[in-house]
């Protein structure tokens, strides 16, 4: 069994990592959704920009690998152009968030992604790149094996919770309180000294 490799620090479409076969460019949905037209938007653009190849990573983004320095630019407003690029680097990388892939039409999976990501778009929180979000609020939880800090589930009543990662139980809370207790322990995450060196 191998080892995992811990990088430092996550790639964006704003902020790119270089690796052996040039820039890893990592598009982040918002909602966690592509419609048709983005995704072969994505696809013509990792052909046209990149090598052609699209990494599906553990947090639900897509990475367009193989970009050139010169090709980036252009490759940023083409995403642009499908309403896939954040305003800036900073808001792009506290913009972490994984989505359940099986909501219902009026439950709560849609409106808590979506404002959470307004809630952090909006925020000044220094989060690590690395920190992450999970919107696992369905019937059944989904993402109980991957990598989130902050979590929106059910407890077995149904309720919505929030719950810190690793911690047993969770804090029941109103739907209109969710995203603020949240971003509570994100800030507590900062303020206990979570995030040193980076």
């Amino acid at each position: 069994m191998s080892a995992i490799a811990i990088k430092g620090w996550c790639p964006g479409a704003l902020r790119p990592m270089l690796s052996g076969d040039g820039l890893v460019v990592r598009v982040r949905p918002y909602g966690g959704r592509l419609d048709a037209r983005q995704a072969g938007g994505i696809a013509d653009l990792a052909e046209r920009y990149g090598n052609g190849l699209i990494d599906l990573t553990s947090r639900a983004n897509l990475q367009i690998r193989g970009v050139s320095d010169e090709g980036h630019p252009a490759l940023l407003d083409g995403l642009a152009q499908f309403g896939l690029v954040d305003p800036d680097a900073e808001t792009e990388r506290r913009r972490n968030i994984l989505v359940t892939p099986f909501w219902s039409a009026g439950d709560d999976t849609c409106s808590l992604a979506t404002e959470l990501e307004h809630a952090l778009v909006h925020s000044s929180l220094d989060l690590p790149t690395k920190f992450g979000f999970a919107v696992d609020d369905g019937k059944e939880r989904m993402f109980a094996a991957a990598s989130a800090d902050v979590r929106f589930e059910r407890d077995p009543s149904g309720t919505l919770i929030v719950r810190a990662d690793g911690a047993e139980l969770g804090r029941s809370v109103a739907r209109s309180e969710a995203v603020s207790v949240a971003l509570s322990l994100a800030e507590w995450f900062l303020a206990s000294g979570g995030a040193r060196n980076g």
